[in-house]
């Protein structure tokens, strides 16, 4: 009874692993890289309202969106045991685009964030 039991398993195993395809090894292999710092990243934030790019950050990185506090924590390695981790704000007037870039072995703790002056400089009058 429990060969049979086991037998049984093995090929429910079998059958729901034939399911999997080529894509979704694939997502699953790409994300395991970029977790582990060895995908070139660029996320790219941009106001819905105005159409205006806001910030990007562009590195091998590792990303987790936080629903519960609305914000993107992005885990940056910077060097050799050298990590960042960054926490970006999300709202309802912001998106946000992930894209993958093409490796470079030239360096691979390349990482970079641009932010745009006027998102950040408040609009002051002087009088």
């Amino acid at each position: 009874m429990k060969r049979l039991f086991l037998v049984g398993l093995l090929c429910l195993g079998l059958m729901l692993s034939a399911c999997t395809n080529d894509a979704d090894v694939a997502s699953y292999n790409i994300s395991e890289d970029a977790d582990n710092f060895k995908v070139q990243r660029k996320v790219t934030f941009i106001n819905t309202i105005t159409n205006e790019v806001l910030y990007t950050v562009e590195g091998n990185f590792s990303i987790k969106a936080d629903s519960e506090d609305n914000q993107l924590e992005i885990t940056a390695k910077t060097g050799e045991d050298k990590f960042q981790k960054h926490f970006l704000g999300l709202s309802p007037t912001t998106v946000y685009i992930v894209e993958q870039l093409e490796w470079q072995e030239t360096n691979k703790y390349q990482f970079k964030i641009t932010i745009k002056p006027s998102t950040v400089v408040p609009d002051v009058d002087i009088r």
